[in-house]
């Protein structure tokens, strides 16, 4: 997304789900932008550097989902569920992985 776009998207975002206190922003492209955009607007920012790369990310993170250790709503109650499911399955040859990242960097932070 460009940074118009990227914007709409954090607020529309943050609209519907107002609970959400922390908003990780990787410090590259344009997360600073959008910090610096937003920040007297809508709390809770956090810009992060992740280290290693996506597949590296995912690898950190994948021992808790394989253990079942975390839990998805049903799809009637949730529809981005199928499509998580099928982003993980497919991660990495999929054409898709932003979820599968930001999933994996929203894991990896809380375990440690």
């Amino acid at each position: 997304m460009d940074l118009p776009a990227t914007l709409l998207a954090v607020r529309r975002l943050s609209a519907r789900w107002p609970n959400v206190t922390l908003k990780l922003v990787e410090d590259k492209a344009n997360g600073p932008a959008v910090v610096q955009s937003l920040r007297h607007e809508i709390a809770g920012f956090v810009e992060v550097n992740p280290e290693g790369g996506k597949i590296s990310r995912a690898a950190a993170a994948s021992p808790q989902l394989e253990s079942g250790n975390w839990y998805l709503p049903h799809p009637l109650l949730a529809r981005w569920v199928e499509q998580f499911i099928g982003e993980c399955a497919a991660f990495p040859a999929g054409a898709f992985d932003d979820v599968v990242d930001a999933w994996s960097q929203g894991a990896n932070r809380l375990l440690y």
